[in-house]
């Protein structure tokens, strides 16, 4: 695996309106906490993002959490900087060894119904190295397709298993 490294200590704002930012709407037919809760799961996120989750701090999560994700051969250290119980929650790469300068996400859980609620994914980044504008933006549109298309899995995870997250 590669070297990890530092990245800058952007805020729990950069997602909202950082270098390269972008938001993903997805409806799920599920309330909010349910969709939270799925989220807290880390072996959920093998399911519908294809990534790697191990908490690296004990329950009950909260601001200051920390986690690993593994991810294609590559490691990343996040800290989680927003956590509103059964609403929203929002970390930033704190070590990769992906060549990002900065990285953060936001995942809101806003009710639209009773039983159904959308999720906000933001994220913004910024690429590092001499290529970064260009490689900058092929990740940036890479990332975009497979996000709605692990989102897209997400709703349908709530689908086939009502229930599970309740």
């Amino acid at each position: 695996m590669p070297k990890l490294k530092d990245l800058a200590p952007v805020d729990a704002e950069y997602a909202l309106s950082g270098s390269n930012q972008n938001t993903l709407v997805q409806p799920i037919a599920a309330p909010a906490a349910s969709l939270f809760r799925c989220l807290e799961d880390g072996p959920a996120w093998k399911e519908w993002l294809g990534i790697d989750v191990e908490w690296t701090s004990p329950e009950p999560f909260g601001v200051g959490t920390t986690r690993t994700v593994t991810t294609s051969g590559q490691r990343i250290d996040e800290l989680f900087l927003t956590w509103d119980e059964g609403e929203r929650m929002g970390f930033r790469f704190e070590r990769t060894t992906m060549p990002f300068r900065a990285f953060a996400e936001h995942y809101e859980c806003a009710p639209t119904g009773a039983e159904t609620c959308e999720l906000r994914w933001s994220y913004a980044f910024e690429w590092g190295g001499p290529l970064a504008p260009v490689l900058g933006k092929a990740f940036g549109a890479a990332f975009a397709l497979k996000g709605k298309r692990s989102l897209s899995k997400l709703a349908s995870l709530f689908e086939e298993q009502p229930g599970r997250w309740s």
